[in-house]
């Protein structure tokens, strides 16, 4: 099993700079880095809204497509200022071009003018885990895309709950004193692109552990909580973070009273505070996630059977949400109940 601390994420500066060998403590360059924030929140967005979605972003061989650039200065209309889109580029295309040329490897097709477009919220992407490459010169950085109001740099506590996260995406960059800020995108493919398969399954091993219980069901956890914090007994298996920050349990117990899904949900959400229950009969499952009075966010995922009840909790202070909240979907997609699964 992986052993990887996600308590506090470092800031998407300071990963890239050290990947690359270039923080030897002098910070003039941190406004430099901070842009591939946003830019990697247009990239995603454009690629989302691509009518060709989700899709890719090529190297240096290949032609940026028109549906994205037309997304990508549609949208950047509303998200883009930081990265230098302006509605004068909706029709310039010198400008436009000028642009891309100094964000992207992949060349640059016949441009047109473009429309502004409307979107249904704001996609962004959340930097993760970062791969420095062997020559010293290139990064991959690996992380989860989402949608939400606003970008995830933005919100306080409360507006992480409202966080819908959506897929995982890969950015290649290169370090290029031509190009904006210093780095040129060499490549952009979401989860689902069969080219970074490798690339997900060591994203995967790094971020968390799959559990595969003798009570007959299957989960994934964070990978903070390390191999020595488990415990196991004979309802399940938990895990605590050693300053109590963070916890994780997965059990079974007895359907002693023959409860639906629907029935036994209902009462687990009547006995907190504003739990906010979802029961998805057709799959088989139901959450309920809720804020404790001591400020722990909860996120609960119950399966239920003629025989037993199965329950998933993650809980972490709402502080940490920003860094455990992508796990409550790990944890809902995640957990499977044999008798159920081979039935």
């Amino acid at each position: 099993m992986k052993n990887r601390s996600v308590q506090k994420m470092i800031s998407v500066l300071m990963v890239v700079c050290m990947a690359l060998g270039l923080c030897t403590g002098a910070m003039a360059q941190t406004a430099d880095f901070e842009a591939l924030v946003p830019l990697m929140d247009l990239v995603a967005a454009a690629s989302w809204y691509s009518p060709n979605a989700p899709e890719s972003v090529p190297g240096a061989e290949d032609e940026l497509s028109l549906s994205f650039i037309d997304a990508f200065f549609s949208i950047g209309q509303n998200m883009g200022a930081e990265v230098g889109v302006n509605e004068a580029m909706l029709h310039d295309t010198a400008a436009q071009a000028d642009l891309l040329g100094k964000i992207f490897a992949a060349r640059i097709p016949e441009l047109q003018a473009v429309t502004a477009a409307e979107t249904d919220g704001f996609i962004g992407f959340q930097p993760v885990l970062v791969n420095s490459g062997a020559d010293g010169q290139s990064v991959q950085i690996i992380g989860e895309i989402y949608l939400a109001d606003k970008p995830m740099r933005q919100m306080t506590e409360a507006d992480y709950t409202a966080v819908n996260w959506i897929e995982r995406a890969v950015f290649s960059f290169r370090s290029d004193a031509s190009a904006m800020n210093g780095f040129r995108l060499e490549g952009y493919s979401v989860g689902t692109d069969l080219s970074i398969e490798e690339a997900m399954q060591g994203y995967f091993e790094e971020i968390a552990v799959e559990y595969d219980s003798k009570l007959g069901f299957t989960l994934l956890y964070p990978s903070a909580f390390s191999d020595e914090l488990l415990i196991e007994n004979e309802n399940g298996v938990s895990a605590a973070l050693p300053d109590g920050s963070a916890s994780f349990f997965a059990r079974r117990m007895d359907n002693a009273n023959g409860a639906s899904l629907a029935d036994y949900v209902t009462v687990a959400a009547n006995s907190v505070e504003g739990g906010i229950a979802n029961v998805y009969e057709d799959m088989q499952y139901a959450t309920l996630a809720y804020t404790t009075q001591d400020g722990y966010a909860v996120f609960e995922v119950y399966i239920v059977t003629s025989s037993y009840v199965y329950r998933a909790q993650l809980r972490y202070l709402t502080s940490l949400m920003s860094e455990f909240g992508m796990y409550n979907a790990y944890l809902e997609n995640s957990f499977v109940v044999n008798e159920l699964s081979q039935g």
